[in-house]
């Protein structure tokens, strides 16, 4: 017959499995100091962690691309010595020929047909009703790369000029415009004045090379060199 054993919730525990009120309160308060202690280390420790993060940049900045302030750097581009002019310049206008050249002048060498028209760049158009003349100022191309080698070279009133043909007249273009030319050498390039006519217009057939020099001499004195 198997008894049945009931838990003895009566007879008392005995004295060495049990701790004294006191000694357990003084365990207590040994785990509560080490508990305090070990969480202020930690303190310490994130704290010196955090002061050292801020006075070091972190890796990702020491690999990042150095930026320097635009003063910083060093003017190579640029020269010690002051030259002037710093660029070179021409006067687009030197010598305009409708503006420069007097009315009265023009007229009383009979080329005043009609009044100076002025045409592209710096060209002034003059009309002597039997023949036409065109006065042209160019900055931007010398004498000598104007002139053809069959030019024949001569003094204008103390200028440098050349005489030569643009057209001659022959019997195969007495349908077109025979022309000639005359070009002074100038301080900024060159002037050209040509003299043309058409010869159905102009059946007396103006001497071109004679009446241009004549004409050249005439108006040098308001050409600008």
């Amino acid at each position: 017959m198997v008894e049945s054993v009931a838990t003895d919730r009566y007879t008392p525990r005995k004295p060495g499995n049990v701790l004294p009120t006191k000694l357990r309160g003084g365990v207590m308060a040994a785990k509560l100091r080490l508990l305090s202690a070990s969480t202020g280390l930690v303190a310490a420790l994130v704290s010196a962690v955090i002061v050292g993060w801020q006075s070091s940049p972190s890796n990702g900045a020491a690999a990042g691309p150095l930026q320097l302030d635009v003063t910083d750097l060093p003017m190579t581009n640029v020269s010690t010595t002051i030259k002037w002019p710093v660029i070179e310049t021409t006067d687009p206008s030197p010598f305009d020929p409708c503006n420069d050249i007097p009315f009265d002048a023009i007229q009383r060498i009979g080329l005043a047909f009609t009044p100076p028209e002025p045409e592209d760049s710096l060209r002034c158009h003059y009309d002597a009703g039997n023949y036409q003349m065109a006065v042209e100022a160019f900055v931007w191309r010398t004498y000598e790369q104007t002139i053809p080698a069959d030019a024949v070279e001569l003094d204008i009133d103390g200028h440098r000029a050349a005489q030569y043909w643009i057209m001659k007249p022959t019997d195969w273009n007495d349908r077109w415009w025979v022309t000639c030319m005359i070009a002074f050498k100038t301080s900024y390039g060159v002037i050209q004045q040509s003299l043309f006519y058409s010869p159905i217009h102009s059946p007396e057939r103006p001497d071109c090379l004679q009446i241009n020099l004549q004409r050249a001499h005439e108006l040098a004195p308001y050409y600008k060199f």
